[in-house]
């Protein structure tokens, strides 16, 4: 809506619908709703033993790294995150049984492949195996 892009198919789902599937929140969802019960990306990687959040970077720091024109660090972080969600998507989905284990080994595998066939360019996905 901001830069004018038409979307229409949007529309059509109830994308903007915070109780659907089109539109999973994990945080939302593993808080049961309720803003008291929210825990962090970083909190829910040490609880499961996955690596987290990169260095000492965090969220409220991504203001402070684009005014200071430290883009690539943003991206590097914000890569490592899609990691973390994907990872504890996979969990969460293989606990309420869209995933059998097979699936779950698989997408880890593929992940995993794809971090290692990417190290040359993307050196900093190294730290979320």
């Amino acid at each position: 809506m901001v830069d004018g892009v038409s979307a229409p198919g949007l529309s059509s789902l109830p994308y903007f619908h915070r109780y659907t599937e089109e539109a999973l929140d994990l945080c939302d969802v593993l808080s049961s709703f309720n803003a008291q019960g929210k825990v962090t990306l970083q909190e829910l990687c040490r609880v499961m033993g996955l690596p987290g959040k990169l260095g000492g970077m965090s969220g409220s720091d991504v203001e402070k790294y684009y005014r200071e024109g430290r883009i690539k660090e943003i991206v590097e972080y914000c890569e490592a995150d899609i990691v973390n969600t994907y990872r504890v998507w996979l969990r969460y989905e293989l606990f309420r049984g869209r995933l059998s284990d097979k699936e779950f080994l698989a997408s880890e595998s593929s992940l995993g492949e794809y971090i290692k066939t990417h190290t040359s360019t993307k050196p900093h996905l190294v730290a979320c195996q």
